[in-house]
């Protein structure tokens, strides 16, 4: 299965998109979701893509944008620890 490259770029802005509104564009949040998508879209490959995850994770970010539940609360804490893990990688000395 072949995947071009317009597939790709509506995968990542329909991911960055629903993901904004799911962390409500807070900005500690919003940084974290972005590096984490530009990482998996630059170093990925391909064969990585995988259009059925790719929807089951924008009807995640749905989900937690439409009610603060579970969704939210797992999304959230994984930005965070994320952001932590960052964070603590470049201040080390």
């Amino acid at each position: 299965m072949s995947v071009s490259q317009q597939q790709l770029v509506l995968a990542y802005r329909q991911l960055y998109r629903n993901g904004l509104h799911a962390v409500q564009y807070a900005k500690p949040a919003r940084y974290t979701l972005k590096r984490i998508l530009d990482q998996a879209f630059r170093n990925g490959t391909i064969e990585d893509f995988n259009a059925l995850r790719i929807g089951n994770t924008i009807l995640f970010l749905q989900n937690a944008a439409k009610e603060k539940g579970i969704e939210h609360k797992v999304l959230k804490n994984l930005l965070h620890v994320r952001w932590w893990e960052d964070a603590s990688f470049t201040h080390k000395v």
